[in-house]
């Protein structure tokens, strides 16, 4: 487990580091695919709905818990994505900053495409 987490730490530095320290997660969850999707938990950092994607602080990838504070990365969303708070339905740019967010995803040419992300917490309540 230790060595996973470590993996991941290197994986999540090279990614920030090698990017001017903001790196999308197609990069660190190289291995997903449409056919096996992969899990990412953090909180809104920006919605960029020009290049349709999220900013996120990563803590969680694949339910392992990232070792740093400040561990960014970029999901992107498409008309597919669905954005999901107690049990209802919302838009993507109903996201705001401060939002924890669970995103189920996939590898779609070296990005990570969000499928459905979850709202777990509304940073307004």
């Amino acid at each position: 487990m230790r060595r996973a987490t470590l993996i991941l730490t290197v994986c999540l530095l090279t990614v920030a580091c090698g990017s001017g320290g903001l790196g999308s997660l197609g990069d660190i969850l190289g291995s997903p695919s449409a056919e096996k999707p992969s899990d990412v938990r953090g909180t809104v950092d920006n919605v960029d709905t020009n290049a349709r994607s999220i900013t996120l602080n990563v803590s969680y990838v694949n339910n392992l818990r990232s070792s740093g504070n400040d561990q960014r990365g970029t999901i992107y969303y498409d008309n597919d994505t669905r954005v999901v708070y107690q049990n209802q339905n919302y838009n993507v740019t109903d996201l705001e900053r401060g939002d924890q967010i669970d995103v189920t995803g996939h590898n779609d040419s070296g990005r990570y495409v969000a499928e459905t992300i979850t709202v777990t917490q509304d940073v307004t309540r």
